[in-house]
């Protein structure tokens, strides 16, 4: 499971600090919705996070980061 909440974001990419529990987001990451790839700044101090979940997160917004839409939260529960 991955949790995010929104850092910054502009018209085509954002930064959300992420973590496997809602109480404990101490990660960020990138998305960059033009041109359609994520990337790690930041591994979460005390959770892990299965690169799965960020892939399956990241394809499960992936349309509305496509057209400039990052949501405030964002999660994927397996």
């Amino acid at each position: 499971m991955v949790y995010c909440n929104l850092i910054d974001a502009n018209e085509t990419s954002a930064r959300y600090v992420y973590g496997s529990h809602p109480a404990s987001l101490t990660g960020e990451i990138y998305f960059d919705g033009k041109e359609g790839y994520f990337e790690i700044i930041k591994e979460p101090e005390n959770d892990i996070v299965y690169p799965k979940y960020l892939k399956s997160l990241y394809w499960k917004y992936h349309r509305d980061f496509e057209n400039g839409v990052f949501r405030e939260k964002i999660s994927f529960e397996a």
